[in-house]
């Protein structure tokens, strides 16, 4: 099964966590105790449930199953997702005026799986919700209609109904995170006595070991967030539904560490991370705030209340950031935008009002029955701030700053996967403001996008042919312009086999070598460098091309050969960017390193600025070199800290979209690419009449 260069890998995952050093220092320091509370009752996750469960009955058929109001067809696991919700809000002594409903969808969606017939092939997805809806429901109803679920949950054949199984899947390494889900079911039936076979998961759960990082988290294709934090919710389904053969210990081990891990990639705001398929995603929330109140009651188990008190309130701190989406007044928001759910603005293809709003209400019932409210809540990362934390097997860099620092959260994206994200600085939250204001996540281009271009969110206007972010662009010799936000993964990965550190045998040639330098936290303020030095990779129609991949056809490698590289990427070497943060705001400054033996005729600074976020618009005003953007009673504000007159303003006209909403470009040009180009960035809230003079 593994390589040598595979088990040296595993064996190397049994070792430190490589932020082992900033957990260290956020323990010593989080012995302050400023912070205000959430005051978020575990009561939020089931009100949220029955809210979709009363949402959706609307729409259940006469047979049971639960129709997407888009086409009137039911699909994936929606149903089973309503009858698992539905099962823990009857048990905790809600909707008991639905009861009857609830049971029709637990009839209908057990007959389905058993019959193999899950909707869109998503069997792997619901067994694990109906044994969970069997074990609440039985005790409740009379035998002969427990033993006609136990019969259909019996019935279950895993090579043959899961999705992801070696019949469709021959390299069992390929297989992705669809196996953690089905493996989840599996040890559920077998601890219901459904099943006496665990070769499933024996068979399965082995390969997946390898997908994880040294600092615990999940790899999917292309390193989609959504998917880490799925894949580990789903396996630490698997450990607490009594998985206990010859990987429990070392999953063990990474379900820790990688719960450690993503406490710092969660933002000032409280939400997780952006990046990949399916994010800006409620449920992505929901999935975070699961795994941190799993850790809590486990912590609190074992006796280790501080880090108890810890995870339960990054729980709640990701749940009080999606109440915005959750109590819209107009409809409850699935996605962080605003524009009407039916135009599925920002979506996967995949992805269906029904399924994801019911596995939403779900996952949000499990943290209900997992939450334990006589723990405390004790500040997290977020909270304190103050520090910079690379995640190099994810290509992030994470800068969060206290309170006494401005409350930013600024995240980097260095190696971004083209038509889902953009390389650079992606990410840009202030504490307690709306994350869109300023940038929640890049925004994707058409050009360099991987071949599974379906799997990109819908938009309801064009995406534009290059990425954006907030970051570098410059003007080569020949006048035209480049973006660092165009530079990243363009292929489909699928982490097949690895090498003894844990990087593809085949791997993506990457345009830029990233390095994290001259970090230095001071009470007041946070400030780093970030460098970019060139490969030498080019870019030639859509292909990246330095030396040629060893797979290509003989005669088109022979005419690559013939042709004349040029320097650096673009005539850029490298890339310095020196970022300061503190409460005014954040200031950065961009470089460049001209290659040898080329020129640049101009350099500038992209930044994206809100328009609408479906419902709310923006106003973008200019005053000479400063832009300001007047949002939701919020001044952001983009300046040069240059006084000179060289530094030029440009509003595009036409709209960049990314899940969020809809974004103009900004862009700030030098023309002597010799000179650094500083922008200063802030939120500030707009002053009220009785704030104004109370002022004064």
């Amino acid at each position: 099964m593994f390589s040598t260069d595979e088990m040296d890998y595993l064996e190397s995952l049994t070792g430190s966590n490589p932020i082992q050093p900033y957990i260290d220092r956020f323990k010593q320091e989080s012995k302050q105790d400023n912070f205000e509370e959430t005051g978020l009752s575990c009561d939020i996750y089931l009100d949220f449930a029955e809210a979709r469960v009363r949402q959706f009955v609307l729409f259940q058929s006469e047979n049971g199953g639960i129709l997407d109001p888009s086409d009137g067809k039911e699909h994936e696991y929606a149903t089973a997702s309503f009858a698992k919700a539905g099962a823990i809000l009857k048990a905790n002594g809600r909707c008991k005026d639905l009861e009857e409903q609830i049971l029709l969808a637990m009839d209908w969606a057990c007959t389905c799986l058993g019959e193999n017939r899950v909707p869109d092939d998503h069997a792997d997805f619901t067994t694990y919700m109906l044994v969970r809806a069997y074990q609440l429901l039985t005790p409740e109803v009379d035998s002969k209609r427990s033993d006609g679920w136990k019969m259909n949950l019996s019935k279950v054949e895993p090579e043959l109904f899961y999705c992801q199984t070696v019949r469709n899947f021959p390299d069992i390494r390929t297989i992705r995170n669809w196996a953690t889900y089905a493996m989840h079911g599996e040890m559920m039936r077998h601890r219901e006595g459904f099943t006496n076979s665990m070769a499933f998961i024996d068979k399965y759960l082995k390969p997946q070991m390898t997908r994880f990082t040294r600092e615990g988290l999940y790899r999917d294709p292309n390193l989609p967030t959504a998917y880490d934090l799925a894949a580990r919710q789903q396996l630490s389904g698997l450990i607490d539904a009594g998985y206990n053969g010859e990987w429990k210990g070392f999953l063990e081990l990474q379900l820790r560490k990688g719960a450690q891990t993503m406490l710092f990639m969660q933002s000032t705001t409280g939400s997780t991370s952006c990046g990949g398929r399916s994010n800006q995603i409620i449920w992505n929330e929901l999935t975070f705030a699961n795994l941190c109140e799993r850790e809590a009651a486990r912590y609190a188990r074992e006796g280790d209340l501080e880090w108890a008190c810890i995870f339960k309130r990054a729980a709640r701190k990701a749940l009080q950031s999606i109440m915005r989406w959750i109590e819209d007044p107009v409809e409850f928001r699935l996605l962080k935008n605003r524009f009407d759910s039916e135009l599925r603005n920002g979506w996967e293809f995949y992805a269906y009002y029904s399924t994801y709003s019911l596995y939403a209400a779900q996952i949000a019932a499990s943290c209900f029955e997992t939450a334990d409210e006589s723990i405390p809540e004790k500040a997290v990362p977020s909270d304190i701030g103050g520090y910079v934390v690379p995640i190099e097997s994810f290509h992030r860099i994470y800068a969060t700053t206290g309170p006494q620092q401005g409350g930013y959260h600024v995240a980097i994206d260095t190696a971004a996967q083209m038509g889902h994200d953009a390389t650079g600085w992606v990410r840009l939250h202030k504490a307690d403001y709306p994350e869109e204001t300023a940038l929640s996540m890049g925004i994707p281009g058409l050009s360099g996008n991987i071949h599974l271009n379906y799997f990109v969110a819908k938009q309801i206007i064009p995406r534009p042919h290059t990425s954006a972010a907030i970051g570098l662009t410059w003007r080569d010799g020949h006048g035209v312009w480049h973006r660092l936000a165009g530079y990243g993964r363009r292929k489909h990965e699928t982490f097949a086999s690895l090498n003894k550190e844990g990087v593809p045998t085949n791997p993506e040639k990457v345009h830029w070598q990233v390095h994290l330098d001259d970090v230095k936290v001071a009470h007041d303020e946070l400030t780093f460098q970030i460098h970019y030095v060139s490969t030498g990779l080019q870019l030639l129609n859509d292909m990246d091309l330095r030396i040629p991949d060893d797979d290509l056809h003989p005669a088109y490698k022979r005419g690559v050969a013939d042709m004349l590289p040029r320097p650096g990427i673009e005539g850029v070497a490298a890339i310095t960017e020196s970022y300061q943060i503190a409460q005014e705001g954040v200031t950065t400054s961009w470089s460049v390193e001209v290659a040898e033996e080329t020129e640049l005729s101009a350099i500038g600074v992209t930044v994206p600025v809100l328009v609408s976020n479906g419902t709310d618009e923006s106003v973008i005003r200019r005053d000479g070199n400063k832009l300001i953007v007047s949002y939701s009673n919020i001044s952001y504000v983009i300046k040069p800290e240059d006084k000179s007159d060289d530094v030029e303003l440009e509003l595009l006209p036409g709209l960049m979209p990314n899940r969020n909403g809809n974004y103009r470009l900004a862009q700030w040009i030098r023309k002597d690419a010799k000179n650094a180009i500083t922008l200063h960035f802030s939120m500030e809230k707009d002053l009220t009449p009785s704030e104004h003079s109370d002022r004064h």
